[in-house]
């Protein structure tokens, strides 16, 4: 699998218009253009889902806005953190790319596409951009000096959840907890060599105790290993309550999502897990 991180005038315009006001300035400004343009204006939103289809080909209906933002101080100055961005992005995917790949393979056991676009955007945009079963995102967003790679886990969790779909709706919760033990939890682990399993939504806190047994089944831990990992996660949880079922390290993470759809009275009906 290959990220490549590519650049794109209409994206970053489109996300200017778009995307959340991150001045006061530029409220006005696309307050402005609006009140000014608004048909044309109005007409530029579904210019993003073809966007992210097929970037390199994209030819505006009406590039009347997209020219006028392109003359502007802002957007030249936009254009120039975006290319600064970039090339912080590409050292962190050089960075971890490899052992990247090798633990996506452990912990999702399932295949995505060979080569990703990211189209990078500023990241004082705070801006994520996507369409169901796609091979490109749009993405600018704070990188945090001390904890690098959570950029690259975030990118990885955003374009797996594009590539599951809308899977299990009407059990988001579980979605969102197995996706965070996959990503925030386990993949982050595995890249920055320390455990972050402490970390995540707190509001999910509590499902992801009942879930974390099974978890450790999934990844391929032989029950005596456990303890190990309880110390490590600061999670524990009473062995004898648990059937070890050594079949679960077959299933792919959609699968093991799966299961615990099928299950939830089993799996959330132990309750004398504790966090350390």
């Amino acid at each position: 699998m290959q990220l490549h991180f590519i650049f794109s005038d209409y994206l970053l315009t489109w996300n200017l218009l778009y995307g959340p006001s991150f001045s006061e300035s530029v409220h006005k400004f696309k307050q402005k253009l609006y009140l000014t343009y608004r048909r044309q204006y109005e007409q530029l939103q579904k210019d993003k889902e073809e966007m992210l289809t097929d970037i390199k080909n994209f030819i505006p209906d009406d590039d009347t806005l997209y020219n006028l933002v392109l003359e502007t101080k802002l957007f030249l100055q936009l254009k120039e953190g975006v290319e600064k961005y970039r090339l912080e992005l590409l050292k962190i995917w050089d960075q971890y790319k490899k052992k990247l790949r090798d633990s996506l393979k452990e912990i999702l056991k399932f295949p995505l596409k060979e080569e990703y676009q990211i189209v990078v955007l500023h990241p004082v945009m705070n801006s994520c951009l996507t369409i169901s079963k796609g091979n490109m995102i749009g993405w600018g967003k704070q990188i945090n000096p001390k904890k690098q790679v959570q950029t690259i886990v975030e990118i990885m969790e955003t374009i797996t959840r594009m590539e599951m779909g809308k899977v299990n709706q009407n059990y988001q919760e579980i979605v969102d907890v197995v996706l965070e033990l996959a990503f925030q939890n386990e993949l982050y682990t595995r890249l920055s060599g320390k455990s972050n399993y402490q970390e995540g939504d707190s509001t999910l806190t509590y499902l992801k105790k009942q879930i974390y047994p099974y978890w450790l089944m999934y990844l391929g831990y032989d029950k005596e290993e456990f303890p190990g990992y309880m110390m490590r996660d600061g999670i524990t949880f009473e062995m004898d309550s648990y059937v070890f079922d050594a079949e679960m390290k077959k299933k792919n993470l959609m699968e093991f999502i799966e299961f615990c759809v099928h299950n939830q009275k089993r799996i959330v009906h132990i309750n004398t897990l504790e966090i350390i």
